[in-house]
């Protein structure tokens, strides 16, 4: 579904405010001792990893509709984002997002004006005249915005990420070497299972169950510990979801002796 365009942000006093004033180039002229990096320097800066919430409220915008633009869209997909994608053309699998009601379509080219209101800006077509267009619209409105094809001119870039249910694991290089992130990726995907899926699922419950108990804190660490370093994986890959359950309740009861 297509959301409106978001009003005006504004100050508590009832004055316009400036979201160009958030781009991460004007915050460095803070420090005193500081100038601002370079495009050239950008991509060699240290990262900051983070993990963005509340997507599902906030506009995200693709602008691209070929392979890249769809391992975006799949990646965004995965944090319940709001999505639209701008392009006069689409590949088979933005046309299943489509059909299935996933994302919003603007089926023509990205014009100026059209990230108004976006929270996020993924640059993703096969022209860089026009990714780089994409990326100074959304630097003057304080987005953040990464180009598939040039970390230089990005704020953020996306890592290699692993899912695991609610566990996700992310690696970078920085830029420098995305293959080599990928290649991590996928040794980490034949050590941790699909069972830690499950065992993140049951290690939320019992913080559910403790969290309102006095010295709840200290004693959750201790077990999950324990049950860290007992047979819970072996049995959930061999016996399911609700014998891991049953496993993991007999060692509460333990704990509590």
């Amino acid at each position: 579904m297509w959301i409106a365009p978001a009003s005006d942000t504004r100050h508590p006093s009832g004055n316009a405010f400036d979201r160009s004033l958030l781009w991460p180039g004007n915050l460095v002229g803070r420090h005193p001792h500081r100038a601002a990096p370079s495009s050239s320097r950008r991509c060699a800066m240290k990262t900051y990893p983070i993990n963005l919430v509340g997507l599902e409220q906030r506009r995200c915008i693709v602008v691209g509709g070929g392979a890249v633009a769809a391992r975006k869209v799949a990646g965004l997909l995965e944090a319940n984002a709001n999505i639209v994608v701008i392009s006069p053309q689409i590949v088979p699998e933005l046309e299943e997002y489509l059909a299935d009601g996933r994302i919003t379509l603007l089926r023509r080219a990205y014009r100026p004006g059209d990230l108004y209101g976006a929270f996020l800006v993924v640059a993703a077509t096969n022209d860089p005249e026009v990714n780089r267009a994409v990326a100074h619209e959304a630097e003057s409105l304080g987005c953040l915005v990464n180009v598939a094809t040039e970390p230089t001119v990005s704020n953020f870039i996306v890592p290699a990420t692993l899912r695991r249910g609610d566990l996700t694991i992310a690696i970078s290089s920085g830029g420098t070497s995305p293959s080599l992130a990928q290649y991590l990726r996928m040794q980490l995907e034949t050590i941790i299972g699909e069972e830690y899926a499950t065992l993140i699922e049951l290690l939320g419950e019992l913080r559910l169950a403790e969290q309102d108990e006095d010295g709840a804190m200290n004693r959750r660490r201790a077990l999950v510990q324990r049950v860290l370093s007992s047979r819970i994986l072996e049995i959930i890959r061999e016996e399911g979801r609700e014998a891991a359950r049953a496993y993991l309740q007999h060692l509460l009861k333990i704990s509590e002796m």
